[in-house]
């Protein structure tokens, strides 16, 4: 209509002239309002079309930071892989020579601790190590990503963490119920348990219980489990809950805060301290320092009163036990960085913490050999985190493998 109307006053233009006044106003009333329409819809096309163009850009970093994440797992399985075969290379050739040092002198170099700045090298296309530049590959095809995009690893040993699901047997229970107790012990006298024992022992049991097999309820006297023919039937505290006790496995560490008497502050302390995966024997060299000194303190004849004592912890004072935990964190640190192990051996960690009979001057109520039986220096599952980033978009992919079967056990994006 209004394209008729200037169509009509152009080619007439006295007709305009003789328009009047009124006729006027509203013939440019018609032509304003047009105007304004099509500001209006040019502004919107402008606006959705700004708006598309970021979405695009966003997806397209949201996929490039995907996979860069992915290319973090996938040089983090690769070196994982590597470690196998160099352990089997080191092998052939000591046998070759004659010796039977092969697998010595595999265990004396762990890889796996190179995996990280491996990434950072892939991602920045330069490899530094201990704070010196060793390379500079930047520019080579293949090696390092483009301007704002890069990919970063994390790994960490699963078998340096308390295994929950370790049941099938007494043994394996008084294995777990030591690990643990060790650890509560060490927060008898904070909010935790304020100084009461019994609390800690039913948590224990339930956090057993929930995960064996049997109905038979976990008891305990002076911190030993009792043999299962002792105890009695299990209570189920769940009746509330709506759920009953699982009598299986933990499937994941958040499983745990459906465990009676788990309270936040439990779940917190065992959080990070605590794994559902196939491992056996808890490896001190990438343990958390407080697993190790409660599993040592859970192993004196004495309770732990000379060296342990918790209610110093709690006052401030520092014990013997965190003395030496101090050096052998130390140890572990300067080992960690050069790649190698700090103890090839579990009787070489046992004597490390026999050097706590000198603050006691007598001979130390250490359970050498039970010790000795429960701690490892190996591990065979592996957790990875890897982070890309492409602008300002992170993106997260944490995987579990074990080394043993091949198998990834766990991937969540």
């Amino acid at each position: 209509m209004v394209r008729r109307l200037l169509n009509w006053l152009l080619r007439r233009p006295d007709r305009a002239r003789g328009l009047s006044e009124p006729q006027a106003g509203v013939a440019m009333l018609i032509v304003l309002l047009a105007v304004v329409f099509l500001a209006a819809s040019v502004a919107e096309f402008s606006f959705n079309t700004r708006v598309n163009l970021r979405m695009t850009g966003n997806v397209q970093k949201e996929v490039k930071a995907y996979f860069n994440a992915r290319s973090g797992i996938m040089v983090s399985l690769f070196a994982l892989q590597a470690k196998e075969i160099v352990d089997k290379i080191v092998g052939m050739y000591a046998s070759f020579l004659g010796g039977g040092g092969g697998t010595a002198i595999a265990d004396q170099i762990e890889i796996w601790r190179a995996i990280e700045p491996l990434c950072n090298s892939f991602s920045s296309g330069k490899l530094s190590m201990l704070g010196v530049d060793l390379l500079d590959l930047e520019g080579v095809e293949g090696i390092g990503l483009a301007k704002g995009d890069s990919f970063g690893c994390k790994v960490e040993l699963e078998d340096g963490k308390v295994n929950l699901n370790r049941v099938g047997t007494y043994q394996d229970k008084q294995t777990l119920n030591l690990e643990l107790r060790g650890l509560f012990m060490q927060h008898i006298h904070g909010q935790l348990f304020d100084e009461d024992e019994r609390l800690i022992d039913e948590l224990i049991g339930n956090i057993i219980d929930w995960a064996d097999p049997d109905t038979t309820q976990s008891q305990f006297q002076e911190g030993a489990l009792v043999e299962a023919a002792a105890g009695g039937g299990e209570k189920d505290p769940y009746g509330e809950f709506d759920y009953k006790i699982k009598n299986a496995k933990y499937d994941s560490i958040e499983e745990l805060r459906l465990v009676d008497k788990v309270t936040d502050g439990v779940y917190c302390l065992l959080r990070d301290r605590i794994t559902v995966y196939n491992t056996e024997k808890l490896n001190v060299n990438s343990a958390d320092l407080e697993t190790v000194k409660g599993l040592v303190c859970a192993h004196m004849l004495d309770g732990g009163r000379l060296v342990c004592n918790p209610q110093l912890r709690a006052a401030g004072v520092p014990t013997p036990i965190d003395v030496v935990g101090g050096y052998f964190q130390i140890c572990r640190d300067i080992k960690n960085n050069l790649f190698t192990p700090p103890f090839t051996s579990p009787a070489a960690v046992v004597k490390f913490f026999q050097k706590l009979a000198v603050f006691t001057g007598e001979t130390l109520p250490l359970d050498t050999a039970a010790l000795q039986a429960k701690v490892g220096v190996k591990g065979k599952v592996w957790r990875i985190s890897a982070e890309g980033k492409s602008g300002n978009v992170t993106k997260t992919i944490t995987t579990v493998v074990d080394t043993s079967t091949g198998r990834l056990v766990y991937w969540r994006e």
